[in-house]
């Protein structure tokens, strides 16, 4: 899973919750042959949400206007060169989530795919493999168990 996907993802149950946190366990640097186009509206490759500077790349995220930050600001936060330095990190397996009404609602992302199902598709037995795999990194966010509600 790329880090700039996190432009985009939301809880599949509460799609107004976005964007998600990223906490990566294992990662690795690939180059791209392939670069994907940056765009239009903020010469960037990530739309509204830059991850690695953790700032939104418009004025108004959830709103029916999708305005780009001014040129100044957008420089501010980062540069297309920048942009595909970070497309290099390949996420291999890490956590994605967000504050939940007090908890932590998370999702893995298993061998570079973030297994994201509403509640009621979720599967268990992927989250308490995953937990099995990574004990202490998943004990230090809290995660002693397969996600419920």
């Amino acid at each position: 899973m790329q880090v700039r996907i996190l432009d985009i993802l939301a809880d599949p149950d509460k799609p107004d919750v976005w964007p998600l946190k990223l906490k990566v366990f294992k990662s690795e640097m690939r180059e791209r042959e392939n670069l994907p186009h940056e765009y239009g509206s903020t010469g960037l490759l990530c739309k509204f949400y830059c991850h690695r500077n953790e700032a939104f790349l418009v004025s108004d995220p959830l709103g029916e206007d999708e305005n780009p930050l001014e040129k100044e600001e957008l420089d501010k936060i980062t540069n297309l060169e920048k942009c595909h330095e970070c497309i290099k990190e390949e996420v291999i397996d890490g956590v994605l989530y967000h504050e939940d009404g007090g908890s932590m609602k998370f999702f893995v992302v298993d061998r570079e795919i973030a297994v994201m199902y509403p509640m009621e598709l979720r599967d268990g037995s992927i989250e308490q493999n995953f937990i099995n795999r990574y004990p202490a990194e998943c004990k230090e966010m809290g995660i002693e168990a397969p996600y419920t509600e």
